[in-house]
């Protein structure tokens, strides 16, 4: 877990422009792959205290607010990995009856 981790880590410092994300608070880490190859990763951290346009566009007001911050992730990085290739999905097409 921790060499997967350290990799995510590397990764994202070599390849995303913000570099890697220090772990602060909870924090989720996302690697996609398609036969053992990884194709991107997203990392998805607590939401912000106060956000007030999110919020909103929610709908929330302040005595909601708190007690359902829990439910929302902030997507903190989002990178598709150079290189990263697999073949695309093939749609079914819908007969005309």
């Amino acid at each position: 877990m921790r060499a997967e981790e350290a990799r995510c880590k590397a990764l994202l410092d070599a390849h995303h422009y913000l570099g890697a994300v220090a772990k602060i608070g909870q924090t989720i880490w996302y690697v996609a792959t398609w036969q053992q190859q990884w194709l991107a990763l997203l990392v998805v951290g607590a939401a912000a205290w106060k956000c007030a346009a999110r919020d909103r566009w929610i709908g929330w007001d302040r005595r909601y607010q708190y007690d359902r911050l829990h439910l929302i992730g902030n997507n903190t990085r989002f990178l598709i990995l150079p290189g990263s290739t697999c073949p695309q999905p093939r749609l079914a097409r819908a007969r005309a009856a």
